[in-house]
């Protein structure tokens, strides 16, 4: 393989891992502003109020809805809250018993 090749998967490589640890951190701060609003926001709102777009934060929910970090709550204007600790206990042990 040419150098060059190398270098162009090498930035590549880079590129992508950047763009993960990014989505990491917007995940993080929709979490945090998410608590703070206390159901006082909607979603894509609060999203909005820390840069992103409505695509990217549908995105971001569902990723937090898979992990159990948050769920579908009615709660003030917001529709997730974030899950209770004795929730998320049960749910991912529903999720170690589960046959597939």
């Amino acid at each position: 393989m040419k150098s060059k090749q190398l270098i162009q998967r090498f930035i590549k490589m880079t590129s992508t891992f950047q763009k993960k640890i990014k989505r990491m951190r917007d995940k993080d701060k929709f979490l945090e502003v998410l608590v703070k609003s206390n159901g006082h926001h909607n979603a894509i709102d609060l999203g909005a109020q820390i840069g992103l777009d409505e695509n990217t934060t549908m995105e971001i929910i569902m990723q937090l809805l898979a992990e159990y970090k948050i769920e579908y709550a009615v709660n003030g204007v917001c529709d997730y809250s974030l899950m209770r600790s004795q929730n998320r206990v049960k749910r991912s042990d529903k999720q170690k018993n589960f046959i597939y």
